[in-house]
């Protein structure tokens, strides 16, 4: 496969992987450009045989390398969950989005890496597998993560619900 057709392929997957990791448009565009250089690269030394999870990986070490340079990371709740039309009433829409709110907060009182794999595979919906080999880690480490970041999500939201009740 040629750097095009993996190109017209992954565009958008890759693209939507950095703006959910920087919050920035135009970043997210460069970033994308320099993932596809560095792939394009690498294609001809070792073609990978799961070319998604490949390119995703590329744009993660991408992503790291450009905040190391810049020494700052801000992550953010993503706005293009809530930008999908739909035929529910405006009640429900605002519920909707107070939900998704109040899980990017939640989120962001997880470790780092509990949050990623949660992101990884229950946000975009990649594999077990896929994830961790994005993550530089071993598969049953990413489930571990995975657990416990969602017993520490369980946690926050009962303490909310109690809180709520007084």
């Amino acid at each position: 496969m040629d750097i095009q057709q993996l190109y017209k392929l992954y565009i958008h997957d890759v693209y939507r992987f950095l703006f959910s990791l920087c919050k920035d448009k135009s970043l997210a565009e460069d970033l994308t450009q320099d993932t596809f250089m560095k792939a394009y690269q690498a294609l001809d030394r070792s073609p990978p045989k799961a070319l998604k999870s490949w390119l995703i990986k590329i744009a993660y070490h991408t992503f790291v390398d450009y905040t190391r340079r810049i020494k700052k990371v801000s992550f953010e709740s993503p706005t293009y969950f809530t930008n999908f039309p739909s035929d529910d009433s405006v009640e429900k829409e605002l519920q909707k989005y107070a939900d998704k709110e109040e899980l990017y907060k939640k989120l962001e009182q997880l470790k780092p890496m509990q949050k990623k794999a949660i992101v990884l595979c229950d946000l975009q919906g990649f594999s077990y597998k896929e994830a961790a080999s994005m993550l530089s880690i071993k598969e049953n480490t990413l489930k571990t993560h995975i657990f416990r970041g969602k017993g520490k999500l369980r946690q926050l939201y009962r303490k909310g619900v109690s809180e709520n009740e007084r």
